[in-house]
């Protein structure tokens, strides 16, 4: 517990210092190789709450496994957002070729820098992007005029 004393005068140290103040109800405490009981009681005298794991840092989950695709429902979730805000029906063929090629394919990029996409969410995400090529919303299917690689190229 010395170690959690000087942890908390080091933050409050840090607080009378540079002026600003540590909101403690978004602050989280983990603490590996100890005790639940220890943990407990350390985050309840920092007046932190205890972190469970998987939890999220700067958008990436940390502890969950990349190769289970739930894990990728956020990223197949904000495709499908993304479509329901453009009216497909009054963009343009090469309209909506640069909305798939500029916005839909810069959302998983972050992502990807971090993990290996499996392929299912791979074909998820191309299925999504040929329902809304064609047409055809997120449950009906509308007829392919040419193959998928010769519209998307370098995709």
């Amino acid at each position: 517990m010395e170690n959690v004393r000087a942890l908390k005068a080091t933050l409050r140290a840090f607080e009378l210092i540079s002026g600003l103040k540590i909101n403690y109800a978004k602050s989280c405490f983990r603490v590996f190789g100890v005790s639940y009981q220890w943990r407990s009681d350390a985050a309840r005298y920092l007046n932190y709450t205890l972190l469970s794991i998987p939890f999220t840092y700067l958008g990436i989950p940390i502890g969950a496994n990349p190769r289970r695709t739930q894990m990728w429902n956020n990223i197949i979730h904000k495709y499908e957002r993304k479509l329901a805000k453009w009216k497909q029906r009054y963009i343009s063929w090469g309209g909506r070729v640069t909305l798939i090629k500029g916005a839909l394919t810069s959302i998983p990029i972050y992502f990807l820098s971090f993990f290996r996409i499996p392929k299912t969410v791979v074909e998820r995400l191309k299925r999504i992007q040929h329902r809304f090529f064609w047409g055809g919303g997120l449950e009906q299917n509308r007829i392919a005029w040419i193959k998928w690689d010769l519209v998307f190229i370098q995709l």
